[in-house]
């Protein structure tokens, strides 16, 4: 039964029993969704739900099979993507539009209907200046978009829709790849947007975020809405419920298991950033079968590179790396899969998949090989195929079929694709970075249980991550970088968070406990 919303705000976005399906997989069923002015509606549910696809058709990317959908109580059909954005509906996507090469200013300007032949760069600065000035932007506009970090490009892409002023703003997932700070910098941003009037719609899977910044949640559920109800009326646990149709079980259980020896020895290891300046300097670790290393660290203090430098796609310029007492140092990344080293990259989409390729030959790019599956160009596509599926099916990927190109998944869908590629793998040591990212809840726990599964087994797993939940759920110990080593190795249990915090701001383990002893 849906709550009953009081409210004497104008309507925006009326859409009434809305349907869309893909290859006869039904994506959404009639489903009704309303938004009102100056106020901010999560759209909220598990990948696959349908919220992207519901919003998309909003935007006119799609044009639903049946329903209909009012803007500020008039009937409307978008007979292209553009006519939304010209009408006042802006959506700022998962993967960036912005144009890598150029600057902040002429992405901003790029498109703009009100271009002339001849462009007033300086009248449009100005213009700019005032939006930025009016929803708090500190954005260099002549800093080129590639140079930029993550959360300044995701300011961009919102500044970009304001610039255009749009009435209605939606943001598809737009904390997945930003640290907490910069985060919570974007809930007071979008804040500052609704209280201006403006509706925002924020599509995201993430409960945390929508009681900090929802004044109404709507819960989809594959492809039906549930309900919507007003946000300081409901409970982390009650949304859990109808999300996956049960409450979430985020307990961890980590047995005693046998350690054995070491799989990977670290020792004096030096490597370069992109910009080739030192992230990783004279840093020095093992870890043994059976045992979970969590590395935690604000982004940016070297575990990116790490675990590039594992994996053989960065170049070490000192120190050794062993892995099952063999120096891989200077081993490719082939060469490293092909002895039991397995990778979940953090970037998805650019290092995770190729992406014009389908979602089965992603599944079975590192197995190809065996002499099960053929031998050399004579491979056996049927037993390759009934391999894929059988992760499809075990990982519970959304998808029409498996010949989908990878690239078309839902972002929770595709990190599925990556997850379950490598731990289907037989392999002694597995580097996970942020392999939960992007993730709904069941597949969260899903992942994480994956994780102990294999820890328990005895294999060796480097778990990097910036949810402290899943490092002190699954670390056996649990490093802390700071500007390219770690200032603490210590067992799980042994500091408490606050202390972690601190060793994260470059405090030593010995310094950081002494002060926390002293508050």
């Amino acid at each position: 039964m849906e709550t009953k919303l009081n409210s004497n705000k104008k309507s925006l976005v009326q859409m009434h029993n809305i349907t869309k399906s893909f290859f006869e997989n039904v994506v959404n069923s009639n489903i009704d969704f309303s938004l009102q002015e100056g106020e901010i509606h999560a759209l909220l549910g598990e990948n696959g739900a349908g919220k992207t696809t519901l919003m998309n058709m909003l935007t006119g990317v799609y044009s639903p099979d049946s329903g209909d959908i009012f803007f500020k109580g008039e009937k409307t059909v978008f007979t292209f993507p553009g006519k939304a954005l010209q009408i006042g509906i802006g959506m700022v996507h998962q993967r960036f539009s912005l144009v890598g090469n150029l600057t902040v200013l002429e992405n901003l300007i790029l498109g703009h209907p009100d271009n002339k032949f001849v462009l007033d760069m300086q009248k449009k600065r100005k213009i700019i200046n005032t939006y930025m000035d009016q929803y708090d932007f500190h954005i260099d506009l002549d800093a080129i978009i590639n140079e930029l970090p993550i959360g300044v490009r995701q300011k961009v892409e919102i500044l970009k829709m304001l610039v255009r002023d749009v009435d209605v703003l939606i943001v598809d997932e737009p904390t997945t790849v930003l640290t907490k700070q910069e985060a919570d910098n974007l809930m007071d941003i979008l804040k500052k947007i609704s209280n201006s009037g403006k509706g925002i719609i924020f599509i995201t899977h993430k409960m945390a975020e929508v009681f900090k910044i929802a004044d109404k949640i709507t819960i989809l559920r594959k492809g039906e809405k549930i309900n919507t109800v007003i946000t300081k009326e409901t409970t982390a646990r009650e949304l859990a419920r109808m999300m996956v149709g049960k409450e979430s079980d985020t307990a961890f259980v980590r047995p005693k298991v046998e350690k054995f020896e070491d799989r990977v020895v670290v020792k004096n290891l030096f490597v370069n950033s992109d910009k080739k300046v030192l992230a990783v300097k004279d840093l020095s670790f093992s870890v043994k079968g059976g045992e979970v290393l969590g590395i935690s660290g604000v982004t940016g203090n070297g575990q990116i590179e790490l675990a590039d430098a594992l994996t053989g796609n960065r170049e070490v310029i000192r120190g050794k790396i062993f892995y099952k007492k063999v120096d891989v140092t200077n081993f490719p990344p082939v060469k490293r899969i092909d002895l039991g080293i397995s990778y979940i990259p953090g970037d998805r989409i650019n290092v995770g998949v190729a992406g014009s390729r389908s979602v089965w030959e992603n599944l079975i790019m590192k197995i190809y090989r065996l002499p099960e599956f053929g031998k050399r160009l004579l491979l056996n596509n049927r037993k390759l195929k009934e391999y894929a599926k059988k992760i499809i099916k075990k990982y519970d990927i959304a998808l029409p079929g498996i010949d989908l190109p990878a690239l078309l998944l839902s972002g929770g869908n595709l990190q599925k694709v990556i997850i379950g590629r490598e731990m289907e793998r037989d392999c002694g040591l597995y580097i996970c970075v942020y392999p939960t990212r992007g993730l709904d809840v069941g597949a969260t726990e899903f992942v994480r249980q994956s994780i102990l599964k294999l820890r328990n087994e005895g294999k060796a797993v480097i778990l990097i991550s910036g949810d402290f939940d899943e490092i002190f759920g699954l670390s056996d110990r649990i490093g802390v970088m700071f500007e390219g080593n770690f200032t603490g190795v210590f067992e799980n249990g042994k500091h408490s968070l606050e202390e972690i915090g601190l060793m994260m701001s470059g405090h030593t383990e010995a310094e950081a406990a002494k002060e926390m002893a002293n508050v």
